[in-house]
């Protein structure tokens, strides 16, 4: 599959806006990742994996998925998650996979901007598209902030992500302690744990 096909599997209802017209975007930044070296620490870079990206497309993006995947879905659910009805049917539009049930999700800054409802949504379907022993890698804001920023994430290599700023910042969710975020993944189980000094928490899950 070319990575334009790849692009237009994107669900494109299910992505939020880009920010308000006139409004102006901050730069985008780097930084490293000790979730994602994790997460592709057990990867097979032989095009072994089945991965779902709630996130949105993007060529770079691709560049380091393309190696470990022989299947790719964007799911669109940030930078501006749906919430509600608007959730529901998103995820409804994520088809499963009988032949290869997804092993790989990367669930971006969306489960903590969520509220309870819309995550137990989010974690059913997710558990519903994936087997036993599948992976998950989830990011969280634990800064503290009255608001959260939408960012737009993108894959510079298998230890490094750009963070790009996009539209206005909106109120932030209480900040989901290292237990409650346990207990809100299950049926996936926490294998690693990382507290950022940018204010983020990064998980990597199994499912059991």
């Amino acid at each position: 599959m070319s990575w334009l096909d790849r692009l237009r599997t994107r669900p494109t209802e299910a992505t939020g806006p880009e920010g308000e017209p006139g409004e102006e975007a901050s730069a985008a930044f780097e930084r490293a990742s000790p979730g994602l070296a994790a997460l592709f620490g057990v990867m097979k870079p032989e095009r072994a994996h089945s991965i779902l990206d709630l996130g949105e497309a993007s060529r770079r993006h691709l560049a380091v998925l393309s190696p470990y995947a022989r299947q790719i879905r964007f799911a669109g659910l940030v930078p501006t998650p749906p919430a509600g009805d608007a959730l529901r049917v998103a995820l409804e539009r994520l088809p499963p996979n009988a032949d290869h049930p997804y092993d790989i999700v990367l669930a971006w800054d969306v489960l903590d901007r969520l509220g309870p409802p819309d995550r137990k949504a989010l974690l059913e379907r997710v558990t519903k598209l994936t087997a036993p022993g599948a992976r998950l890698y989830a990011s969280v804001d634990t800064s503290g902030a009255e608001t959260i920023q939408p960012v737009r994430w993108t894959l510079v290599s298998v230890d490094r992500i750009s963070q790009e700023p996009v539209g206005a910042p909106e109120r932030a969710k209480p900040v989901l302690l290292p237990a409650q975020a346990e207990r809100m993944l299950d049926p996936f189980k926490v294998t690693h744990a990382f507290s950022l000094r940018v204010g983020a928490r990064e998980y990597v899950a199994t499912r059991g």
